[in-house]
C-alpha cells in the first residue's frame, strides 16, 4: 500500500490490525504508508527532513499509555505534521488530560462507524494537514519575496530620477557632440534577443532630425556602426570618404545623400557597462573649432571640419561610460517595475487561489478604483473638484487596491473558504446520528414484534404489526422533518424565526438507544453554528476574517515603499472603514479615512456584489447592486459623492464588458 507514499511521505500510525483490510477499496483515496507505533523511526529516515504528514489513528487506550513517548518524539522531529484520529465514541474527551496539544485532535471514530465515515474523516485530517503545509510554504514564499521587493525598492529609490528614456538619450547625444565639439551624430542601442545575446543595433537618435524614424542594423563588421558594437572598439576615422577600402567596414554615404549633408571626420565609441558588454554606439561626425557655430556644406568639405584627436577619444569615451551607466540604470528600472508588478500580480493570484470562487477579485477592484480615481480628475464641480491624482498617486492606488485583501494569507483556510454553517463533514455526522437513531428506532420495534409474537402468537398479530408501522413512520417522519430543517438553516442565508426555535427544541432533545446509551440529537457546537442568523461564519471566524485587513496592513508597512508609493499601506488599510466610524479595524470617523480608502470601499463592495455566483450567495443584477449601494449611503457607510462619481461615469463598464466578452 506504499507505492507512492514514500515520494509523499504520508504516514498512518494505527493499533487497528484490521485497517489496511477495511480500507483497501478506497486505496487512491487516502494514499499513505500504514505503520505501527513502533516503526516511528521510519518516517525520519525516509522523509529525510522533508515535512511529513503523519495521521495518528489509535484506540484511546493505546492513545493513553503512549502519549509521552508520541509527545516527545513531536517535540524532537518538528518537520512532521500531526494530527489524531481516536478509535472511541464521539463524545470521548480523555484526550483532553493528555501531554499532547488539543488542537492536534482531528476527530473521534467508533470502531463500529461505517468505513465510509472512516475514510472521509481520514481524507479530511490529511486534507487539513495538507492546509498547514501549504501555508507554511506560502509563508516561506512570501518572506522570500518581502526581501526581495524590499531590496527592488531600494534600487528603485536611487534611480528615481532616470524617468524619460527619449529624453536621456538626447542629453547624452547632445553631451558627447558639445564635450567634443561635433557638428552632429547618432546614437544606437544594441537589442538583445530571449536568451540574452545581442541580436542587432537599433538607431535611436539623430542630432539632426530627432523624428527620424528607427531602423536597425545587423551586429557585424560590415557597417561601422556594427563594427564597433560587434569588436567593442572605438573608430577614430579622419575622413570616411578616403576609406582605402582594405577595411572591414565600409561607409554608407545614403543618408549625406539623402539630407544634404557631408560627413568627413567620424567618432564612433561603444557605450559599455560595468560587465564590459556593449549596450549601445554613440556615433559622433564632423568635429569643429566651435561647437555652436553652424557650417555649411561647403565648409564641411573643407579644413573647417577637423579630425579628432586622442583628448576628444578620452572625453567621448568618459561620456560614452556614464552614458552606458545611465542606460542601464534606467534598464534596471524599467526591470525592477516590471519584477515588483509581477511580485504583486503573484502575490495576488496566490491569495485568490485559496478561494477561487472570488478569482479576480483584486484585480477587478484595481480597475474600479483607478477608474473611479480618473474619473474624479475630470470633475470641476462638488466637493471633489480640487482633488487630482497625478500619475504616481494613481499607481500608488492600483497597488493599494491589487493588495487590499493581502492580509487572508494569515486566514484559516477552512474559514476563508467556508460557504456554509457547517463543514460537509459535521453535516454528515448529523445525518448519520439521525440514520442510525432511526435504525435504532427500527430495532427497538421489531423487538416489540417478536414479543408479542412470543406472548400472543399471531392472533391479533396483523393489527398490532399495523400500529408498529404507523408508529416507525412517524418516527422516521418527524426525525426527516428535523434533517430538512437541520439542513436548511446550515445554508448561510438568513435564519427564520420558525426555524431558529425548532433548531433550539432539537438541540434539546437526547434519545436512549436500544443498549440504554443517550444520544443528544445536535452537540452544542453544531447547535452553536446552525444558529447564526445571517451568513455562515460566527463571531470569532468573522473576527478572523475580519482581520486580514490588518494583516494587510503590517505585511504592507514592512516594504520600504518610495516616497510616491509611502500612502500604500493606509489606502489598503481602510478600505474596510465606515464614514459613521462603525467599520473596522479601527473605527475611523469620516474626515480620517483617506479618500483613495473610501473610493476603494465603493469598488470592493460594487464587486462583491456584482460578481459571478458564489457558493454562498448570488450575483445581483446591475440596478439592484445600485440601490444596495445607496442604501449605504444612507447608513453613513460610505460616499454619495464619490458613488455618485462611479455612477454617472460607469466606471464599471470596461470591467463587465470584458466579462460578459469572456462569458
Amino acid at each position: 500500500m506504499n507505492r507512492e507514499n514514500l515520494r509523499e511521505h504520508k504516514y498512518i500510525i494505527t493499533d487497528d490490525p484490521y485497517f489496511e483490510g477495511r480500507v483497501s477499496d478506497h486505496f487512491k483515496k487516502i494514499r499513505a504508508k500504514v505503520i505501527t507505533l513502533t516503526e516511528l523511526a521510519k518516517i525520519e529516515e525516509e522523509s529525510q527532513q522533508n515535512i511529513a504528514k503523519v495521521l495518528f489513528y489509535l484506540s484511546r487506550y493505546e492513545l493513553e499509555k503512549n502519549h509521552a513517548s508520541i509527545h516527545e518524539f513531536l517535540k524532537l522531529h518538528p518537520s512532521v505534521m500531526c494530527s489524531f484520529i481516536v478509535r472511541a465514541p464521539i463524545d470521548y474527551t480523555g484526550f483532553q488530560a493528555l501531554s499532547i496539544e488539543e488542537e492536534l485532535f482531528f476527530t473521534n471514530v467508533p470502531d463500529d462507524a461505517p468505513v465510509i465515515f472512516l475514510i472521509k474523516a481520514v481524507v479530511n485530517a490529511f486534507t487539513s494537514l495538507q492546509m498547514v503545509v501549504d501555508k507554511f510554504e506560502l509563508q516561506k514564499r512570501i518572506n522570500i519575496s518581502t526581501n526581495e521587493i524590499s531590496k527592488l525598492t531600494r534600487i528603485g529609490i536611487s534611480l528615481a530620477n532616470e524617468k524619460d528614456f527619449t529624453k536621456l538619450l538626447r542629453d547624452i547625444l547632445n553631451s558627447a557632440r558639445e564635450i567634443s565639439n561635433s557638428d552632429s551624430g547618432s546614437l544606437y542601442l544594441v537589442e538583445k534577443d530571449e536568451k540574452g545575446n545581442p541580436r542587432n543595433l537599433r538607431f535611436k537618435i539623430s542630432a539632426l532630425d530627432l523624428t527620424s524614424d528607427e531602423f536597425i542594423l545587423p551586429i557585424n563588421k560590415k557597417s561601422i556602426a556594427g563594427y564597433v558594437a560587434f569588436t567593442g572598439k572605438q573608430l577614430n576615422i579622419p575622413n570616411v570618404y578616403e576609406l582605402s577600402g582594405k577595411e572591414e567596414y565600409h561607409f554608407n554615404n545614403d543618408f549625406d545623400k539623402m539630407s544634404n549633408y557631408y560627413s568627413k571626420s567620424m567618432l564612433v565609441v561603444p557605450m559599455k557597462d560595468h560587465h564590459d558588454e556593449v549596450v549601445g554606439v554613440i556615433q559622433l561626425i564632423n568635429r569643429k573649432k566651435n561647437f555652436h557655430s553652424k557650417l555649411s556644406l561647403e565648409q564641411m568639405k573643407t579644413g573647417h571640419v577637423l579630425e579628432y584627436d586622442k583628448y576628444s577619444e578620452e572625453l567621448v569615451m568618459a561620456v560614452a561610460g556614464q552614458a552606458a551607466v545611465a542606460i542601464q540604470n534606467n534598464n534596471l528600472v524599467h526591470e525592477i517595475e516590471t519584477l515588483f508588478e509581477g511580485f504583486v500580480t503573484a502575490s495576488v493570484s496566490a491569495i485568490e487561489s485559496r478561494d477561487p470562487t472570488t478569482s479576480g477579485h483584486s484585480f477587478r477592484v484595481a480597475q474600479y478604483t483607478v477608474g473611479l480615481a480618473e474619473s474624479v480628475n475630470l470633475i470641476g464641480v462638488g466637493r471633489f473638484k480640487d482633488v487630482i491624482f497625478n500619475p504616481a498617486q494613481i499607481k500608488e492606488i492600483r497597488y493599494a487596491s491589487l493588495l487590499h485583501d493581502f492580509g487572508k494569507v494569515g486566514v484559516r483556510e477552512k474559514v476563508l473558504v467556508k460557504a456554509k454553517k457547517l463543514e460537509d463533514y459535521e453535516l454528515d455526522l448529523i445525518r448519520w446520528r439521525f440514520h442510525f437513531i432511526v435504525k435504532d428506532v427500527e430495532a427497538k420495534l421489531s423487538q416489540k414484534k417478536i414479543d408479542y409474537l412470543k406472548r400472543h402468537g399471531n392472533s391479533g398479530y396483523s393489527e398490532f404489526e399495523q400500529s408498529i408501522q404507523l408508529e416507525y413512520e412517524m418516527e422516521k417522519q418527524k426525525m426527516e422533518e428535523m434533517m430538512r430543517v437541520i439542513a436548511q438553516s446550515n445554508e448561510p442565508t438568513i435564519l427564520e424565526e420558525g426555524n431558529s426555535n425548532f433548531l433550539e427544541e432539537i438541540s434539546k432533545l437526547t434519545y436512549q438507544t436500544t443498549e440504554g446509551g443517550n444520544i443528544s440529537l445536535l452537540q452544542p457546537k453544531e447547535f452553536s453554528f446552525l444558529s447564526i442568523r445571517k451568513g455562515s461564519l460566527d463571531f470569532e471566524e468573522r473576527r478572523e476574517i475580519e482581520s486580514h485587513v490588518e494583516h494587510t496592513f503590517q505585511f504592507l508597512s514592512k516594504i520600504p515603499w518610495t516616497r510616491e508609493l509611502k500612502m500604500v499601506p493606509a489606502i489598503a488599510h481602510g478600505h474596510h472603514e465606515k464614514l459613521n466610524g462603525g467599520g473596522y479595524p479601527r473605527g475611523l470617523s469620516a474626515v480620517e479615512i483617506p479618500v483613495q480608502a473610501k473610493m476603494m470601499a465603493i469598488a470592493d463592495i460594487f464587486d462583491a456584489l456584482t460578481d459571478k455566483d458564489r457558493p454562498y450567495k448570488k450575483a445581483v443584477p446591475l440596478e439592484r447592486a445600485f440601490d444596495i449601494l445607496k442604501m449605504e449611503v444612507r447608513d453613513q457607510h460610505i460616499d454619495g459623492d464619490l458613488l455618485d462619481v462611479f455612477i454617472e461615469n460607469r466606471v464599471y463598464d470596461k470591467v463587465l464588458q470584458k466579462r460578459l466578452e469572456g462569458q
